[in-house]
């Protein structure tokens, strides 16, 4: 039996919770109706969410044992309070997912030095990848590059200017 106390409003997924879409058609007045499972909002401080005085209590699915309680899919989270050792043990296994992202954040203004980590590290990511020498060109790969730009440069130089037209 995993039971939990909600310390905060939550989206849960809870049986039965449907939204009805009607539509009525111009030109036949016909009704066209669909249903949409969607969560439910249980918000602790409402009083008519509250299924125990003061508070709202839900279980998880296969655990249901006290009729009152909020029958949920899903897993718990951070604002939900385990009520006894079967929920608590459920928390611990997922506790290591919940990393709260502002925490999450390097602090004392060195966001702009993690982004250089970031990149540097992704950087020799690709580099094991894709290796390349890290000293640059060479000189038979430069003197080719140079050779090319003058053959370029003398085919322009020989070329007839490009007639400009006014109309």
């Amino acid at each position: 039996m995993a039971r939990w106390r909600l310390n905060a409003a939550h989206y849960l997924n809870v049986p039965d919770t449907e939204w009805e879409y009607k539509e009525t058609d111009r030109t036949s007045g016909r009704q066209g109706r669909k249903l949409f499972v969607v969560p439910r909002l249980l918000d602790p401080n409402d009083p008519n969410d509250q299924n125990y005085p003061g508070e709202v209590i839900v279980c998880d699915a296969p655990s249901r044992t006290d009729p009152k309680d909020y029958q949920f899919s899903g897993q718990p989270t951070p604002d939900m309070e385990p009520l006894d050792d079967a929920a608590q043990a459920i928390t611990d296994s997922i506790k290591h997912k919940w990393v709260h992202p502002i925490e999450s954040l390097p602090g004392q203004g060195d966001y702009s030095a993690s982004l250089v980590k970031l990149f540097e590290a992704e950087m020799l990511k690709a580099k094991d990848a894709n290796p390349v020498s890290a000293k640059g060109a060479s000189a038979d790969d430069v003197a080719e590059l140079k050779r090319q730009v003058e053959a370029l440069t003398q085919q322009l130089a020989a070329a007839p200017p490009p007639s400009i037209r006014r109309t």
